[in-house]
């Protein structure tokens, strides 16, 4: 492989860890946030803030659940990934080919992961604004 591929593959795989690490951190904090306002007295919801509160909470929590497959899944293609190197340097080719398909199987299921990550902190950041700016309008528009 040439060194510029190496180069730019190096730096692929930094940014997807980042990234996911990343939002990880933000859907665990939107949703440590959200269950703050739980707790608070002044914070009520009727009709639809309170439904797009609720799909915030479901959406912030599948995104913290897909965050950490992804996060595991990358893990264990980093694994295969080093365990077939290993057995192409031993050349031992069928143990390579299985541990190919087991990192090929994984990096699929980290990328499928990732945007599945993202759609559900997306749709739980957005319902998380509708009911913020729904449950406290009246000091937010004085």
């Amino acid at each position: 492989m040439s060194e510029r591929f190496v180069r730019w593959q190096g730096y692929s795989i930094s940014q997807l860890t980042f990234t996911l690490n990343m939002f990880l951190g933000l859907s665990v904090g939107a949703l440590a946030f959200a269950f703050t306002l739980v707790r608070d007295n002044e914070f009520t919801l009727t009709a639809c803030p309170k439904l797009a509160f609720q799909i915030s909470l479901i959406s912030l929590s599948l995104a913290v659940i897909g965050s950490c497959g992804a996060v595991v899944s990358r893990l264990f293609d980093f694994r295969y990934t080093a365990q077939k190197i290993r057995a192409d340097e031993k050349e031992e080719g069928e143990e390579s080919a299985i541990f190919k398909y087991k990192s090929s199987l994984l990096g699929r299921l980290t990328w499928r992961l990732f945007w599945f990550q993202l759609a559900t902190f997306g749709t739980g950041l957005l319902g998380l604004i509708i009911a913020v700016l729904s449950g406290y309008a009246d000091r937010i528009w004085q």
